[in-house]
């Protein structure tokens, strides 16, 4: 990954960025939150599950199909706590309870018809 920062009022979330900055598919976040400590996965739910809405309030001010490179790195990681909730509300683990190691999940949206 290029040497891009966060932008600054979101520089708390620096010692998460090697982990999620450069995971780019919902499959790459999966499988990254199952090879995660959960100690690792808690503290980033911790730093960031309570600023969600400051994120939102600062990417909502711009396009998100051009999001300048601090932002998008900013998205990026915080698509990650997709992942990291449920391994610490849900699971109490970074691996769904029961399934094998590694698995990966595929939508298949071809039969779906919406109501």
């Amino acid at each position: 990954m290029s040497h891009v920062a966060l932008p600054e009022q979101f520089a708390f979330l620096q010692p998460f960025v090697a982990s999620w900055g450069d995971l780019r598919t919902q499959d790459e976040r999966y499988l990254r939150r199952q090879q995660l400590p959960q100690g690792e996965l808690e503290a980033f739910h911790a730093a960031l599950a309570h600023r969600l809405e400051d994120v939102f309030v600062h990417l909502d001010q711009f396009d998100p199909r051009a999001l300048p490179e601090s932002e998008a790195l900013l998205f990026r990681v915080v698509l990650g706590l997709t992942e990291a909730s449920q391994a610490v509300e849900i699971f109490g683990q970074p691996r769904v309870p029961h399934a094998p190691y590694p698995h990966g999940v595929t939508m298949d949206w071809a039969g779906f018809q919406p109501h």
